[in-house]
């Protein structure tokens, strides 16, 4: 995490596998790379996207949004966080 108070940068792996999803409410934008697999994406909106390998998928603050997988996926996340947040 950037030691910068006013600008806080977070990055790190995520990994989702078969049967598992995640729903999560974004507190800051965060960009997610797919860097291997696939996830299915449902946003608070009822819009479903699948994104594979090679994908760069933006998620704005304020979103929620369900992820689950069919199989595996895996991706690399880049987030401008405060402290404390998630």
């Amino acid at each position: 995490m950037s030691d910068d108070a006013e600008k806080t940068i977070a990055a790190g792996a995520f990994r989702l596998e078969a049967g598992e999803s995640m729903t999560y409410t974004y507190e800051y934008h965060e960009m997610k790379l797919i860097i291997d697999g696939r996830f299915t994406t449902a946003g608070d909106t009822g819009q479903e996207v699948t994104a594979v390998k090679g994908d760069l998928c933006y998620f704005p603050e304020g979103s929620t949004i369900t992820f689950s997988t069919d199989d595996f996926g895996v991706g690399y996340f880049v987030g401008q966080r405060g402290v404390g947040e998630a």
